[in-house]
């Protein structure tokens, strides 16, 4: 395991919270349009049946179908939002490093965990510090006037 770990999986909400709502509502216009598919199926095998006949059939048909469907969207939101976990927390990590740094803070050597994306990006970020660590510092220099 590594020693590198976050510990919440919901690490960016604004990242994080737009990937679930466009799932959410992805799902559920999935779900919609097999119901009206579904209702459409059943119609067609006889089209002069009343709609409450239609849609009691379609129900009892394809409502087994349809159930499956919108429990496995838990499933689905809570394996999008751990996929999101690995781009979303080496991006929350980037972040508090650089804001130290902006604060002229030195901050520890960047790791990312084992299956984090953008791994490169750690490496590169820490090449920039230990070059910033071994600068020669800037100072001011009262102007002449």
């Amino acid at each position: 395991m590594s020693k590198n770990q976050r510990g919440k999986e919901y690490i960016d909400p604004q990242v994080q919270g737009a990937l679930w709502r466009r799932m959410v509502t992805h799902w559920v216009a999935y779900i919609a349009v097999a119901m009206v598919l579904a209702l459409g199926l059943e119609w067609m095998s006889d089209p002069f049946r009343p709609f409450s006949q239609v849609a009691n059939q379609a129900w009892w048909t394809y409502s087994p179908f349809l159930l499956i469907l919108l429990f496995l969207m838990p499933a689905f939101i809570y394996d999008s939002i751990r996929l999101s976990h690995r781009f979303a927390g080496p991006v929350y990590r980037l972040r508090q490093v650089i804001k130290n740094l902006a604060a002229g803070d030195q901050p520890k050597q960047m790791e990312f965990r084992e299956n984090d994306f953008w791994k490169e990006i750690a490496k590169d970020v820490n090449q920039v510090m230990d070059r910033l660590d071994g600068a020669p510092k800037v100072t001011e220099q009262p102007s002449a006037s």
